[in-house]
């Protein structure tokens, strides 16, 4: 059997490619122009994509300026209509959370326990996702759900991408948890900094809390483990 790249050579000798396209020129022309079609829509949607992205920080950073001048109001109204306006930037997942937090301010906390569970159940970047759950868990801990508080703070260290983080949130957790009565899933918390972020500053604090738990703590920091 003859091989196919064999085949294929045979085939392209002797091609004139000058005759061909002298005999094909306006199919030529047609897939010319596609290509450029295919290669202008792309540019056009990458130019608009980031125009789009450099609008919606701006209208971030103005919200911004509101919130920490104290307009609280005017902040969750700009807020809200750059989450609407330019969802699927960057900017707008930012200020779905900054808007969560207002709205913590002003007293709303059910509106945003529920913008928030709906936020994180949603596609979104791991790091966004690890601020709505911590944010999230403050919610309900304020709410007085401890135990769903808890499960928040643990998607949240989850979620984050830096140790001290998963760190920090596994100690709300484990606080939360403790304070509902769930003394077991306290220690698993604690345990999990201790074992695997035994270095870090939040160690000391865990051990701490594990001790007050009822749980056992080793006289020396166990060395984080692989992950």
């Amino acid at each position: 059997m003859t091989a196919p790249s064999a085949g294929i050579a045979e085939r392209l000798e002797g091609f004139d490619f000058g005759d061909y396209a002298r005999k094909n020129t306006r199919t030529l022309a047609i897939l010319g122009g596609a290509v450029f079609l295919a290669a202008a829509g792309i540019w056009l949607w990458i130019t608009s994509a980031n125009r789009k992205e450099a609008f919606a920080q701006q209208a971030l950073g103005q919200a911004r300026v509101s919130a920490e001048s104290g307009n609280l109001p005017l902040a969750a109204s700009d807020l809200a209509r750059l989450v609407d306006r330019f969802s699927g930037t960057h900017a707008a997942d930012q200020a779905a959370i900054m808007l969560a937090q207002v709205r913590l301010l002003q007293g709303q906390r059910d509106v945003a326990i529920n913008d928030l569970q709906r936020f994180v159940r949603s596609r979104r970047p791991a790091y966004v996702k690890a601020s709505a759950y911590s944010l999230l868990g403050n919610g309900l801990e304020d709410a007085g759900k401890l135990r769903e508080a808890g499960e928040a703070y643990r998607q949240a260290a989850a979620a984050a991408n830096l140790d001290f983080l998963k760190a920090t949130y596994l100690l709300d957790a484990g606080r939360v948890l403790a304070a509902a009565g769930d003394t077991t899933a306290a220690r698993a918390a604690f345990g999990e900094v201790l074992g695997k972020y035994g270095q870090l500053d939040q160690a000391t604090e865990a051990r701490v809390r594990m001790a007050e738990v009822g749980g056992q703590v080793s006289d020396t920091l166990t060395a984080p483990q692989a992950h």
